[in-house]
């Protein structure tokens, strides 16, 4: 059971690893293969949230730009498949104050898997559907 108390601050991922629309396809995908993230909030200069990226989202450019390129070489998709490709601009996010169970809400209607936690205008954390599965395993009531 979630409790009315328990706030995103209390199982948000801290240690954010950030987007940033200067990088090409390539080094996003060996960011998420070589952190084994799922997600990925980006950040423009200054920090700010601007967008949040998936590993699906990943792959569905992959799949949809694939067909119409001439080869699939690294520099060919580095070229034409670009951050904004890829990320879901303006994401939903929250304050660290939210309760959990606004944010399963969150999740759950709109059929996402993440939200970047964002004080401010910068993101301080991260929740995903995991970090909720987690502490529901481990908060069990008997």
């Amino acid at each position: 059971m979630i409790t009315s108390i328990a706030r995103v601050a209390d199982i948000m991922s801290k240690n954010v690893l950030f987007a940033h629309t200067g990088q090409n396809f390539t080094q996003l995908c060996r960011l998420f293969f070589e952190m084994d993230i799922h997600h990925l909030p980006v950040a423009d200069e200054a920090g700010r949230l601007i967008g949040i990226l998936s590993t699906n989202d990943v792959l569905k450019a992959y799949g949809r730009k694939i067909p119409t390129l001439q080869r699939a070489d690294e520099a060919m998709l580095n070229e034409h498949i670009t951050i904004f490709d890829l990320m879901t601009q303006d994401p939903i996010s929250v304050p660290p104050s939210t309760p959990l169970k606004e944010a399963a809400q969150l999740l759950a209607v709109n059929n996402i898997q993440s939200l970047p936690v964002v004080e401010g205008q910068k993101v301080v954390g991260i929740v995903t559907s995991r970090d909720l599965i987690r502490y529901l395993a481990n908060n069990q009531e008997t």
